[in-house]
């Protein structure tokens, strides 16, 4: 039977994730087993199915089950106490879940009030789905802190309420009075764009108000949004765009100057 990705799939995946997913079964063989429905709809295994596919493993063996029954793949050719391998998967299956799992807002948006499942609200808590939900101390050494990736890695952002107008979005008031003043002044006219651009970072940026705009928004104004780092929707993406590296070392050059207490 021909087996079928859900269309419908909540995980986006990560480009980091499907690369490490593809060489663990390269290296190390499969290890869990996918499960699709009676018509051989993927259930879950949407990205091992995927990865399996692109370097050649379609070999597969079907277990018929009601769900009653453990399936419990036995991996013959390891021994946990002996092979290198075998420890090597037992990391890997577990570190890769976490890269490769980047939240589709749009589908859980759409998907879990339409479900009304009582299960799936213990799952997801309005704090998990808090668009500004992203702690600057979750972040540890490049990646995010494992314990906030299933929450945070991809917030979702819905529309609750009016869309803000465009002034509600920042104060500018410091900003407009520095630039006056620099205008004002004698100074040659390179050092007055210079200064002009810097007095650019005394605007506050009201974020509660732009994450209420971006839901309002249409998609190319999203994905400009995403770009400046008003939003962040893909930790991975924003790590490679070192946003994420970035926010840290803001944070910990604020403590190291101000300390906790006064933050």
């Amino acid at each position: 039977m021909p087996y079928k990705r859900d269309k419908r799939n909540a995980n986006r995946g990560t480009n980091r994730g499907r690369e490490a997913l593809k060489e663990s079964l390269d290296r190390l063989g499969a290890g869990r087993s996918i499960v699709v429905d009676k018509e051989g709809n993927v259930i879950a295994g949407n990205k091992t199915l995927e990865a399996a596919q692109s370097i050649g493993l379609t070999k597969t063996v079907e277990v018929e089950t009601d769900g009653q029954t453990l399936v419990v793949v036995k991996r013959t050719d390891l021994d946990l106490d002996k092979d290198i391998k075998a420890r090597e998967l037992a990391f890997a299956d577990n570190r890769i879940a976490e890269l490769d799992l980047n939240w589709d807002t749009e589908v859980l948006n759409e998907d879990l009030p339409m479900l009304n499942s009582d299960f799936l609200a213990k799952l997801w808590t309005e704090d998990d789905l808090n668009p500004m939900a992203m702690d600057v101390d979750s972040l540890e050494g490049g990646e995010i802190n494992t314990n906030y990736n299933r929450s945070v890695a991809s917030p979702c952002y819905a529309i609750t309420g009016e869309k803000p107008e465009i002034p509600e979005l920042f104060d500018n008031t410091v900003t407009e009075k520095l630039v006056k003043e620099i205008n004002e002044s004698n100074l040659p006219d390179a050092e007055k764009a210079f200064l002009r651009i810097a007095a650019q970072r005394h605007t506050v940026l009201n974020f509660k108000k732009i994450a209420e705009y971006y839901a309002h928004a249409d998609k190319e104004l999203q994905t400009l949004m995403e770009n400046n780092a008003l939003i962040i929707i893909d930790f991975n993406r924003a790590i490679e765009l070192g946003l994420v590296e970035l926010t840290k070392r803001i944070s910990a050059l604020t403590k190291e100057e101000y300390g906790d207490d006064d933050i």
